[in-house]
């Protein structure tokens, strides 16, 4: 995104944008219909924000990743609560296969993903609630935005993913990639959720004779490495 966009789509822009998306709707209103639609669309847009930041997408995953904040990251850091964002998140990261959007021959969940373009629809794109997600538990601060039992189900999704995507299947090197990081900052040693189906994954993982496992497999020993206390393989 240009530099000169900043002066008018920075922090105070996001800030409104996350404001509005975490204000109640009365649901007894006139409007209530149309009013309960505007935070999903608000949610939409800071999705479409936050993909400008390539720095922090699941496909430039290294074994020395580097934190790039963005403006929304800036903001949610100077935050305690953002209770209606974690929520949403969460639905809308739990819906794959469900969602009637289709790009090219795949379903997807990602609302950002219906208005991608034809030509981009043989590529594995950047999933923009993968990326959010990803990009929160980047950081101690804005990981602790999401309530533990909003962690476990997150953990819980993971293993689901985990166990259903097949060798090759790039998304799951960006499933791999987001685990990672929620191990890394969401204080898993205090309830070690899920840890043995975790195990079990890596090792499926870990154990696959195919060349298109390769990168998986990094990502699996890197989780290993740097979390051998949680788990071995």
């Amino acid at each position: 995104m240009p530099i000169y966009h900043y002066e008018h789509l920075g922090e105070d822009f996001v800030s409104f944008l996350i404001d509005q998306l975490e204000e109640e709707v009365d649901a007894n209103s006139e409007l209530a219909k149309e009013e309960l639609e505007i935070p999903d669309l608000f949610l939409t847009l800071l999705l479409a924000y936050s993909l400008q930041f390539k720095e922090q997408s699941p496909q430039t995953v290294s074994s020395a990743e580097e934190t790039v904040e963005n403006p929304v990251l800036k903001v949610l850091k100077k935050r305690t609560c953002a209770k209606s964002l974690t929520e949403k998140t969460l639905l809308l990261i739990n819906r794959e296969g469900l969602d009637s959007n289709v790009i090219g021959n795949q379903r997807t969940w990602d609302p950002v993903g219906a208005f991608s373009s034809a030509r981009h629809s043989t590529s594995v794109q950047t999933h923009s609630v993968l990326k959010l997600v990803g990009d929160l538990f980047g950081d101690t601060h804005t990981a602790a935005l999401f309530y533990t039992n909003d962690t476990k189900v997150l953990i819980d999704i993971l293993v689901r993913q985990l166990s259903d995507l097949s060798p090759g299947d790039q998304r799951r090197g960006q499933w791999l990639w987001l685990c990672r990081r929620v191990i890394r900052n969401c204080c898993y040693g205090e309830h070690l959720h899920r840890r043995d189906d975790l195990s079990r994954c890596f090792t499926r993982i870990f154990c696959e004779d195919t060349s298109s496992s390769s990168s998986d497999q990094h990502l699996v020993r890197d989780i290993i490495n740097e979390f051998p206390m949680f788990f071995k393989v």
